[in-house]
């Protein structure tokens, strides 16, 4: 049987140094209010009361800092092994990320995985995390029963969950979580 696995991107494979305090300081000065945006991407879609302009002005100022970000990613250990010890079982393996499309882009060059994502589904695509799982098995043609999302958030469990696909929670400090290096040879 066949088996697609989605990675999600940050926390999950990389780390990256976003600096949310700043985005949270220019998001106030651009949407001319006090309150935190939290969730962000969110927070920023409903107070933007359909405005398309300012949704982009937002999500442009994410990815200016992203692409500051990017230039001091951190691999987390054991992806690159993990990665080539799935492709070595055929598996197809697909990216989603809340990062835009050209970040996505720059990190896979850095980690020297530009070409082995089957799919790679960005906040530039949908901006929930739901909807860019089932994107992704839809596109590849894999029932979500063969579908296994790889992501260190609970939201991404809960998404995956919901798009009736099994998941693996990694990188967390509790003890629900296993470590990224910790899943080679087990899928």
């Amino acid at each position: 049987m066949s088996k697609c696995i989605i990675f999600d991107l940050d926390g999950t494979l990389i780390k990256l140094p976003i600096r949310y305090e700043l985005i949270q300081k220019k998001l106030k000065e651009l949407f001319n209010t006090e309150s935190e945006f939290t969730p962000l991407i969110p927070s920023i879609i409903e107070r933007s009361n359909n405005n398309q302009n300012l949704i982009d002005s937002a999500f442009e100022l994410l990815c200016d800092e992203e692409l500051i970000a990017s230039e001091y990613l951190e691999e987390i250990q054991g992806v690159q092994e993990l990665i080539d010890d799935i492709l070595s079982k055929n598996y197809t393996i697909s990216l989603v990320t809340m990062q835009c499309k050209k970040v996505a882009e720059i990190i896979l060059k850095k980690i020297n995985m530009p070409e082995k994502f089957s799919s790679v589904i960005t906040r530039d695509d949908s901006v929930e995390r739901f909807s860019q799982i089932k994107k992704t098995y839809e596109l590849l043609n894999f029932a979500s029963s063969d579908v296994i999302m790889i992501g260190d958030r609970i939201h991404d469990i809960d998404s995956a969950k919901k798009a009736g696909c099994s998941s693996i929670l990694v990188n967390r400090p509790d003890h629900n979580s296993k470590k990224l290096h910790e899943l080679r040879n087990t899928l």
